[in-house]
């Protein structure tokens, strides 16, 4: 879990340097607030929607390029009529936030057997098997 939290504050990272790089908040120490606000905002929305994801066996790629879609959305909300038409600052978060969503599940799930061991298998009888994930594979003796 170590990985995907350490995962979580890069994305985190990633949308605050997005904030420095376009310079959106122009004021004498705004850039460092409005990264600092951006950062804190990501990591208060992104733990409890790890731990729903967590909690759901939710660990598609496609979920985590959806959710780094919307993040980068709501992050785009906070810097509405600033220096950029909000359209293209809008356009600007939402494909950093699926960059990142995508970058994040490379980083933190794929090839992660913690996360999606163990699985159950249901037989047609209704009997409930749970079998690590590569308990099947065979093996060289």
């Amino acid at each position: 879990m170590l990985r995907v939290i350490i995962a979580l504050v890069g994305v985190a990272c990633g949308f605050a340097a997005l904030v420095v790089f376009l310079e959106l908040e122009r004021t004498r120490g705004g850039t460092f607030w409005a990264a600092a606000a951006v950062f804190i905002s990501v990591l208060a929305v992104g733990l409890p929607v790890l731990y729903q994801c967590c909690k759901r066996h939710c660990w598609e790629a496609w979920r985590f390029i959806l959710l780094g879609t919307l993040g980068g959305s709501l992050c785009s909300l906070l810097f509405g009529g600033r220096s950029f038409s909000f359209g293209f600052l809008f356009l600007i978060f939402v494909l950093t936030g699926a960059t990142l969503g995508l970058l994040f599940w490379l980083a933190a799930l794929w090839h992660n057997d913690n996360l999606t061991c163990p699985k159950s298998f249901c037989l047609p009888c209704g009997t409930v098997y749970k079998v690590a994930r590569n308990a099947l594979r065979r093996r060289n003796l």
